[in-house]
């Protein structure tokens, strides 16, 4: 199945990105131990942070704003600039609400947030700009699908010569973000990536979700709600690298002349919507929330585009998904893998 090959979110990420959230906390400690790190600008420039894949902007509010405690602490008074950065169809309105509203780490003197519409498999920055460049799940996004995913609507299901070529494009796509950055970062300057990832046999931990997903998009076709030729377009163009396709050029490719590794780590995210179920037994909250979060995520990519799906379609979906997952509420829990890493521009 073929696609827009974009990452667009849904307007409603914001408010259900739980699951995104989640891998955070574990990159906290690794933000930190890059604040300490990095070379501070000289007297009277601004400390320059950018925030690649920023989608809703709600789950970098919390490292931005302890980005700039950490630069105060160094040097007290010291100015921060943040720029967002994210596709052009992504929803920048939802962005700058949530730099107005009460998380947004904005408000005291000297530190300052905007926005750049462009993919960060491009240029984004001059030489040198940047002191730190963040990013947290969002390079699992593919910049083009190169092939349709037949049979599917999720990359992990893909065989054959379409799994390569999709592998082949990620490997691609990730030399560039990292060629990029190491142009925009200053020398000592850190790269945290928190990004989407999978186990050796190439499974993310969301198969479960994107089976019943696609069982009832095949609901839809035999209802005569969506066409063949609209199932056929739609994907999601993603991929989720192991840990060696993460760390691989950086250890002996191209951008270990450009980047040193510093530390990197795997981990396997619980699903925060599970956990709290197992805690309030509420079916019809979690199965809800489930279905409202994968179409916030991953609706664009599905239904917008060349499968040009009408919204009571997408409607009847959502209500179909969580049926599902009501029926099968384990399989609806998405225990993300991610790689968390840092890296210093050499």
């Amino acid at each position: 199945m073929t696609g827009s090959g974009s990452g667009v979110m849904g307007s409603g990420y914001g408010s259900h990105s739980a699951a995104q959230h989640a891998g955070l906390a574990a990159a906290q400690g690794m933000l930190d131990r890059a604040l300490r790190a990095v070379p501070l600008p000289a007297e009277g420039r601004a400390f320059r942070v950018a925030d690649l894949g920023c989608a809703a902007g709600t789950n970098a509010m919390e490292p931005m704003a302890r980005t700039v405690a950490a630069v105060r602490a160094r040097r007290p008074g010291m100015s921060v600039q943040v720029t967002h950065t994210d596709i052009p169809g992504n929803d920048f309105g939802a962005l700058f609400a949530t730099l107005c509203g009460p998380t947004s780490y904005l408000g005291g003197p000297g530190v300052f947030g905007c926005a750049q519409a462009r993919s960060f498999y491009e240029p984004l920055f001059p030489p040198g700009e940047l002191q730190l460049a963040w990013c947290s799940i969002a390079v699992h996004w593919l910049s083009r699908l190169p092939l349709p995913v037949d049979g599917h609507v999720y990359s992990s299901r893909a065989a054959g010569p379409v799994r390569e070529a999709l592998r082949r494009q990620s490997a691609a796509d990730w030399t560039d973000f990292l060629r990029h950055r190491a142009a925009e970062l200053v020398p000592g300057g850190q790269l945290v990536v928190v990004g989407g990832a999978a186990t050796d046999d190439g499974l993310s931990g969301a198969e479960g979700l994107f089976d019943l997903a696609l069982a009832e998009l095949q609901e839809l076709l035999r209802q005569g709600e969506l066409t063949a030729d609209q199932l056929a377009a739609m994907t999601v163009p993603t991929w989720n690298r192991t840990t060696a396709e993460y760390l691989d050029p950086l250890r002996g490719g191209p951008a270990a002349q450009w980047f040193r590794l510093e530390e990197a780590e795997f981990a396997v995210l619980e699903d925060p919507m599970w956990s709290r179920y197992g805690v309030d037994g509420d079916l019809d909250a979690y199965a809800g929330e489930v279905a409202a979060s994968f179409l916030a995520a991953f609706g664009p990519s599905l239904f917008a585009g060349p499968a040009a799906v009408e919204p009571r379609t997408v409607r009847r979906f959502g209500r179909g998904l969580t049926a599902r997952v009501k029926e099968r509420p384990e399989a609806g829990a998405a225990r993300w893998r991610i790689e968390l890493l840092r890296a210093t521009r050499r």
